[in-house]
């Protein structure tokens, strides 16, 4: 074969499969790091108590930015939250696990975070007792994936924001790294609404991703008896249950909660008219590609979210 009157020889090909090979390699590789780039994290308003200056309050704020970030994670501007809340007039002041997801979905984050700090008295910066607390809510799930407190008997201003550092970025991990699998759940009548531990999480049908392990699941509707079904997720694995309800009230109750007001429930605005929007299967830099999530009540999921179907 020849390529303007000169020889294309084995070399020649085996240099373009190369150079093709390379282009593809970096290609992938952009991309991937395009998706590691698109998890992001918001952080809500901290509970801060003690004496705390303005600098305080400051350093340990930029502490747990620098901590997201360190986990490959970007954060949602603290002005797009100011604005999303003053719309929101109901999620204002609410740090329910509804509230932190309704805020995750109407910002297009995968992680809420929030810390707590409580700094004991003391005289300037001189060393104290501190309790901080770090909690870490995956949306896709709707629930907290990380739940980390500790105490720090005499550390200065700087040594306990290090250490609140320290908190976030393992409770990043711990949330991104925990089993997962899949809940579909039916029932006759349809329409009922889905409690999974406590937290009413949606209505039937009810599919979507949540953490393996052992739960306990509560159906209930209006004029039938509710039910609770104590369930195993698999990591990995979908898990079903179909109940046909029988009509009736409910000799005593099921369970225990303050019920939510319906305007903090996820699904009464997507049943408006899907103001909310789908959150991307959780996804860190640091495990990125290592894990597959169900998809969320089956809508379309962004490009960097692996997924099995039910």
């Amino acid at each position: 074969m020849a390529i303007n009157g000169k020889p294309w020889t084995r070399f020649s090909q085996q240099l373009l499969c190369s150079v093709l090979w390379a282009f593809g390699f970096f290609a992938v590789f952009c991309l991937s790091q395009r998706d590691a780039a698109a998890a992001s994290a918001l952080i809500v308003e901290p509970q801060l108590e003690g004496e705390l200056s303005k600098d305080d309050v400051t350093l340990l704020r930029h502490t747990t930015e620098s901590a997201l970030k360190s986990q490959q994670l970007s954060l949602i501007p603290a002005g797009d939250l100011e604005a999303t809340l003053s719309g929101e007039a109901q999620l204002q002041g609410c740090h329910t696990e509804l509230c932190y997801e309704r805020l995750g979905r109407l910002l297009d984050s995968q992680l809420v975070t929030r810390y707590r700090v409580k700094r004991g008295s003391g005289e300037g910066k001189a060393a104290t007792a501190w309790k901080l607390s770090v909690e870490i809510l995956d949306v896709e799930v709707g629930a907290m994936g990380a739940k980390l407190t500790e105490e720090c008997a005499a550390c200065t201003d700087k040594q306990a924001a290090e250490k609140l550092g320290d908190m976030v970025k393992r409770a990043v991990i711990e949330c991104v790294a925990r089993p997962r699998g899949g809940l579909e759940v039916r029932s006759e009548p349809s329409g009922a609404a889905v409690f999974v531990d406590g937290t009413e999480l949606g209505i039937t049908p009810y599919k979507r991703v949540t953490f393996a392990g052992s739960h306990k699941v509560v159906l209930r509707h209006v004029g039938f008896r509710s039910e609770q079904v104590d369930v195993v997720v698999e990591d990995g694995q979908k898990q079903k249950i179909e109940r046909k309800l029988a009509s009736g009230a409910d000799p005593a109750p099921v369970i225990v909660m303050e019920k939510a007001p319906v305007y903090k429930k996820w699904w009464f605005w997507v049943a408006l008219g899907g103001a909310a929007v789908v959150a991307a299967g959780v996804t860190a830099g640091v495990v990125i590609g290592t894990r597959s999530t169900p998809t969320t009540m089956d809508r379309t999921l962004p490009s960097n979210t692996f997924s099995f179907q039910f």
